[in-house]
């Protein structure tokens, strides 16, 4: 009998841990508000002894399950520009993102983007070429483990631009704690990277990320009075027009370290767990 007992704690407990992960038991948000999912890398993990980041990276084969299912789903892509400008949005709208400019962005993600015809919008570090230009925002120093990494090339991003299926947006020159600079500092990091990307790609910039999803309200202002028309954050939900503005669009994260499963659930919960 004791032994009984035993086990059905041991399911109790494992029934409470799988509930507090996934949050299963939450209400599916309406799917006419999109999700905005936000990715970094597509790629293989590293040793976990190696890396702190592998959050940061969505395996390939999970990713082309991600995009698989959204498909088989009739969920429509978007880029961030396209879904702020649109008077109706589609039920079952997903903007898929990427931050900072990863090379494998051009080598694993866009080839599965234009095999099952998915949109993105990626949003890039001018000064990505340095390898100083990652911050461990947790310990406030250089990441090497980030710094270390290949980033997408300016020709790369011309041959992905042809495709019609990627917008390229900004995420400053540096990839800077923007609240700890002062205006001059933020309108420099916000509007000249603006400037440069719409000269090297002759394109209209207009989306905008906040590095480590930190921004103040100068910062928010700055973007209001320029010509980006949107700009997202790392807050946790969708993409409701009457509760966020266009310069505070929440993302729903897409982690490496988790299932199939949890990819669904956040689809239908509308948020990250």
């Amino acid at each position: 009998m004791n032994y009984i007992y035993f086990m059905l704690g041991i399911v109790f407990l494992a029934f409470v841990i799988f509930s507090f992960r996934f949050s299963w038991w939450r209400k599916d948000i309406s799917y006419s508000y999109p999700r905005v999912l936000m990715y970094h890398m597509v790629s293989e993990h590293l040793e976990k002894d190696k890396s702190k980041f592998n959050r940061l990276r969505v395996k390939p084969e999970e990713f082309e399950k991600q995009l698989i299912w959204l498909k088989n789903n009739n969920w429509t892509s978007f880029t961030l520009s396209e879904v702020v400008n649109l008077k109706e949005v589609p039920q079952k709208s997903v903007v898929i993102t990427f931050d900072d400019g990863y090379e494998d962005n051009f080598k694993n993600a866009y080839p599965l983007l234009k095999k099952y015809g998915f949109k993105a919008t990626i949003y890039i570090v001018l000064n990505r070429f340095n390898q100083d230009w990652a911050t461990d925002k947790d310990l406030n120093q250089a990441s090497n483990e980030l710094n270390s990494e290949k980033m997408l090339s300016n020709e790369q991003i011309k041959e992905m631009l042809d495709s019609g299926l990627i917008e390229i947006g900004s995420h400053t020159l540096d990839h800077v704690n923007l609240p700890k600079l002062t205006k001059d500092e933020k309108e420099k990091q916000i509007i000249e990277s603006q400037k440069q990307i719409e000269e090297i790609f002759n394109i209209k910039c207009t989306s905008f990320a906040y590095p480590f999803g930190f921004f103040d309200n100068q910062d928010v202002e700055i973007l209001k009075n320029s010509s980006y028309t949107n700009a997202t954050t790392v807050v946790n939900g969708v993409y409701d027009k009457t509760k966020y503005s266009d310069f505070l669009i929440p993302r729903i994260m897409i982690s490496g370290r988790q299932n199939m499963y949890s990819f669904i659930l956040k689809m239908q919960k509308g948020q990250s767990r």
